[in-house]
């Protein structure tokens, strides 16, 4: 998992260099739709977004258990982005019924106090929000890394404050 950190008052501008990316007819950038070209512009692109920074969250291989790892991965992102002041967190939107685990998740966070009142979620189709490209391309370098590509993951390096492995990770 991964959070974009972004001003709100840089945000409308970040969107608008996003969206300069994107191809005639597309809706959104996805990691895995663009070819090796295309990555490297989108990577190029991203790192010259300022002022920004993102955290990192995962587990180290594919688990059969994806959701109780997706919301592991999620509790320490948001214990992260709370120590860092952030309140206020919008997701990339999945299905109606996940969407609703999400909150239920922090609900539920927020009774063991891992975050507080304040903390709130949000969900968004990927499609209208740019800025909800940003983690799907440090995610996309993260695993390229760990597949034998370093350069798009050296190249957006200084842009990462925190990669974390959940306490279930190898």
């Amino acid at each position: 998992m991964c959070a974009a950190v972004i001003p709100d008052d840089s945000a409308e501008e970040l969107r608008r260099q996003l969206l300069s990316l994107r191809l005639k007819g597309q809706i959104k950038l996805h990691w895995t739709d663009e070819s090796e070209a295309r990555r490297g512009k989108i990577v190029a692109a991203v790192s010259e977004l300022t002022p920004m920074t993102a955290v990192v969250t995962h587990i180290s291989q594919r688990q059969n258990k994806t959701e109780r790892f997706r919301r592991k991965c999620l509790e320490t992102l948001y214990y992260e982005l709370m120590a860092m002041g952030i309140q206020q967190v919008v997701c990339e939107a999945r299905t109606s019924a996940q969407n609703q685990k999400d909150v239920a998740h922090v609900v539920a966070l927020r009774g063991q106090k891992v975050v507080d009142r304040d903390f709130t979620i949000s969900h968004c189709r990927g499609g209208d929000d740019p800025l909800l490209w940003i983690p799907d391309v440090f995610l996309g370098a993260i695993n390229a890394k760990h597949q034998g590509e370093d350069s798009y993951y050296e190249t957006l390096r200084e842009l990462l404050i925190l990669e974390r492995r959940t306490p279930e990770s190898d």
